[in-house]
């Protein structure tokens, strides 16, 4: 039913312009193009919109010549939702595109902003069509996404510390412990925590809430140790670990492990972030 009006819009748009642009203007300007767009998820024709995080945005577009053929069709994304580059279009199409000569009368086409909703705060779209004397139009959205949800926290550090045979510091606040090595890794190990998996690195960026921390460790597989940390050489890591504990969920990153041999034996010390 949405697209049944999406498209009656875009119909009886391209109606209107069609009577409307037969001549010239009455006082000799050149009639310059006409451009529709549509937001297919709310069914906005431009202005402003609300959206929950995580949501994505779909916008189809009716540009039309007026006196004189379309030249170009351009796409600016600005605010904290801001993409580089831009996606491509339905039809394949990247912008700023140079409009060919099968579309310079009509040209209609679908673009998805899948991160639409990745940042809560404003981000404003921009549509804009040209003819051949850089006549333009222009149609804008002030796109607001609100949070669906309790924010995670910002990073913050922790460091984990073991110390020859003795029990690693640091590990207690995600209910996890480091008791053991094998002959090359630490044991990081479940201990009060009531899960533990390994999340992917986009994860850290693209989760924002804890609602969907939560979803993304039920939906990962279930692990009671870790052992990626070398306990015989000093190196940088990009490994994420999903854990809940009393309750909580937390995205842990393993940044940086550094391995030194002394008088006390093999401190091993893991630096890293988290958020909960």
């Amino acid at each position: 039913m949405r697209q049944f009006k999406i498209l009656s819009i875009l119909a009886l748009s391209a109606l209107v312009f069609t009577s409307c642009n037969e001549d010239d203007s009455d006082d000799g300007q050149v009639v310059g193009p006409d451009l529709d767009v549509v937001e297919t998820t709310s069914g906005s024709v431009g202005g402003s919109i609300v959206i929950e995080q995580g949501q994505s945005l779909t916008f189809i577009w009716d540009a039309r010549k007026g006196a004189l053929d379309l030249q170009t069709f351009s796409v600016s994304v600005a605010g904290v939702n801001a993409v580089s580059p831009l996606p491509e279009s339905e039809s394949g199409q990247t912008f700023p595109y140079t409009i060919d000569n099968a579309e310079d009368e009509l040209y209609v086409d679908t673009l998805v902003f899948n991160s639409a909703g990745l940042n809560v705060g404003m981000t404003t779209y921009t549509f804009t069509v040209n003819d051949t004397q850089n006549n333009q139009v222009s149609v804008s959205y002030d796109v607001l996404v609100e949070s669906s949800g309790n924010i995670l926290s910002a990073p913050q550090d922790f460091t984990w510390v073991r110390v020859g045979g003795a029990p690693a510091t640091g590990l207690g606040q995600f209910g996890l412990e480091w008791t053991e090595n094998s002959a090359t890794s630490a044991i990081v190990a479940q201990d009060e925590a009531t899960t533990m998996v390994m999340l992917d690195s986009d994860d850290w960026t693209n989760i924002t809430t804890v609602e969907q921390l939560n979803e993304a460790i039920a939906a990962s597989t279930a692990i009671t140790e870790y052992t990626g940390i070398s306990v015989t050489t000093s190196g940088t890591y990009s490994d994420y670990l999903g854990v809940v504990y009393n309750g909580n969920p937390y995205i842990i990153a393993i940044d940086e492990g550094t391995v030194v041999t002394g008088s006390l034996g093999t401190t091993v010390t893991v630096e890293g972030r988290y958020k909960n």
